[in-house]
């Protein structure tokens, strides 16, 4: 049977699901008894550095697709060629440049071993999400629920295996996941707590542009969980009246947009200066992602019609009115566009993950991607059923008002990057930006299971006696 049969058929797939719970319920269990909090994070640091490099050393996987055509250009870059900056991709998406002009530093410093070196930072950088995602879990719920959250992240195996890959999505991960660690930490309330954050914020935009969903992520947690709780004691209903504290919560996050907009700045600065490129980090081709993400043919996903048509036009006003006009016939029909939503929805939260195709694509390992396969769809698939779990479990105690509220930031990101990708085009790999989020509100689902379980233990044993 292959991995396709395997996972389409019923049983075999809820068996499969159901007994990764349970090693996970018994791995959480083991984690709460047995190892100190010191021991624990020393054994999660071993764990996700070990695997991660392992994986790399082992599977030497090549640059490919957009990877490979940016490592090509910092290769260029690393030797004073900014030629590729007339290529159609370049003055198209000037945000990659971000990413490119990284790699060509790497390249400068480490040479020959540069490939090995780019990958060796993806694995500090993802061992590095490991730890954050376990502080944050403890800033949220508690210890064991962190234990969970940190090792599920560090055995994620799309993360582990994405480290071969040169994607930009480890160094933005990391520090997205640091600023929102950063907000939910009281760091915020700090008196240069703001300033750490837009810097977080500002240096993973600078590598991969998903400033919309964090900051406006952001603007929506302090609007609904922070701006009616900022100010009880200034007089009037609460959140309602202006009071020195609420004018601080203001001040704060306009220093968090302010040092965010100065790194863009920066950085557009030193990349026209420099003459790397005649224009800022932008996205100069703003359409094309919605005339790909509204294709029903594709369902969303990259079209290779779609871009022999766009090119027709000249990349700029001749080409954004070309695309405005094609993202206007496929809204026209409202029926049609919920259709494609909802397939969309489906597709991108559900279907196979693609990090093994990024990862062992041509290099001859089928069983082990098949295996890998199977391995991430039963535990994605009960993390999933954790999370509704935890989130049902969440709504039902007003955990919000209880606590501080902080897991309603994740939330938000999560709710708003789905809704984001309703509109434009969809990969699975993709979904590894938000995976923190995810994870911390799915690790407290099965900290809820293993409490219950402990629970009914002790009764049984109590009858007993």
């Amino acid at each position: 049977m292959n991995t396709a049969q395997l996972l389409q058929s019923p049983l075999l797939a809820a068996s499969g699901v159901i007994l990764t719970l349970i090693l996970i319920l018994a791995a959480s269990w083991l984690l709460g008894r047995q190892l100190s909090a010191k021991g624990y994070l020393l054994t999660l640091i071993a764990i996700s550095l070990l695997a991660r490099l392992g994986w790399i050393i082992w599977i030497d996987t090549p640059p490919d697709s957009d990877f490979l055509f940016m490592y090509n250009a910092a290769q260029l870059a690393a030797a004073g060629d900014f030629s590729f900056n007339q290529d159609e991709y370049f003055l198209s998406w000037v945000y990659q440049f971000g990413f490119t002009m990284y790699e060509a530093g790497m390249i400068r410093l480490f040479g020959g071993a540069a490939l090995f070196m780019l990958k060796l930072v993806n694995v500090l950088f993802s061992a590095a999400t490991v730890l954050l995602v376990y502080y944050a879990a403890l800033e949220l719920f508690n210890e064991h629920t962190a234990r969970i959250a940190g090792l599920l992240y560090a055995l994620y195996i799309p993360n582990i295996i994405m480290c071969s890959v040169l994607t930009n999505q480890h160094w933005s991960t990391f520090f997205f996941t640091l600023g929102c660690l950063l907000i939910i930490n009281k760091s915020f309330e700090n008196k240069y707590g703001w300033l750490l954050i837009g810097l977080a914020f500002g240096l993973a935009n600078m590598m991969r542009p998903l400033s919309l969903v964090y900051l406006a992520g952001f603007a929506a947690f302090l609007l609904l969980f922070r701006l009616f709780k900022a100010n009880p004691n200034d007089g009037g209903p609460v959140g309602l009246s202006f009071g020195k504290s609420t004018t601080l919560l203001f001040a704060r996050a306009a220093g968090v947009f302010i040092i965010f907009y100065m790194v863009q700045a920066l950085a557009s600065y030193a990349l026209v200066q420099s003459e790397a490129s005649q224009y800022p980090l932008s996205n100069r081709e703003p359409y094309w992602k919605f005339v790909v993400g509204l294709n029903e043919e594709t369902d969303g996903r990259w079209s290779l019609e779609d871009g022999k048509y766009v090119l027709q036009f000249k990349l700029g006003e001749e080409r954004d009115a070309a695309e405005l006009e094609l993202i206007k016939e496929r809204l026209a029909d409202p029926i049609a566009v919920a259709s494609l939503f909802a397939r969309k929805l489906a597709i991108f939260w559900g279907e196979e993950d693609s990090a093994v195709m990024w990862s062992l694509k041509d290099m001859n390992q089928e069983q082990l991607a098949a295996i890998l396969k199977i391995a991430e769809r039963f535990l994605f698939t009960a993390m999933s059923a954790a999370g509704v779990y935890s989130l049902y479990s969440l709504w039902r105690s007003r955990f919000a008002e209880q606590h501080t509220a902080g897991h309603m930031l994740f939330l938000i990101l999560l709710l708003g990057y789905a809704f984001v990708q309703l509109w434009i085009e969809i990969q699975a790999r993709y979904r590894l930006d938000l995976l923190p989020c995810f994870i911390l509100l799915q690790s407290y689902g099965i900290y809820l299971m293993q409490m219950k379980r402990t629970a009914r233990r002790k009764i049984k044993v109590g009858s007993l006696d």
